[in-house]
């Protein structure tokens, strides 16, 4: 399982910048957690959306209350692939 430091310290890594952001850190950990094969890969197309399709997602997260700036999508995005590749 990954640490908290290491995840924080591969997204700091991988933006350039002092990451720590605990909600995005909370879905990490639960995505790992998950054995739910449907949703797993409905994670699996988020991850391989083209920008056209991030920015849709972005606009229905917004819709449903959730506002996220383009970076943060990406984050977002970046936290789903690094989990799903440390799946236990």
């Amino acid at each position: 399982m990954v640490t908290k430091k290491e995840f924080f310290t591969h997204m700091s890594e991988l933006y350039d910048e002092d990451y720590n952001d605990q909600e995005i850190y909370k879905t990490f950990k639960s995505i790992v957690k998950t054995k739910d094969k449907e949703q797993i890969r409905e994670l699996k197309e988020l991850v391989n959306m083209n920008p056209k399709h991030r920015l849709l997602y972005r606009h229905a997260l917004a819709t449903n209350g959730k506002e996220l700036t383009p970076r943060q999508v990406d984050q977002y995005i970046s936290a789903i692939e690094f989990a799903i590749s440390n799946m236990e």
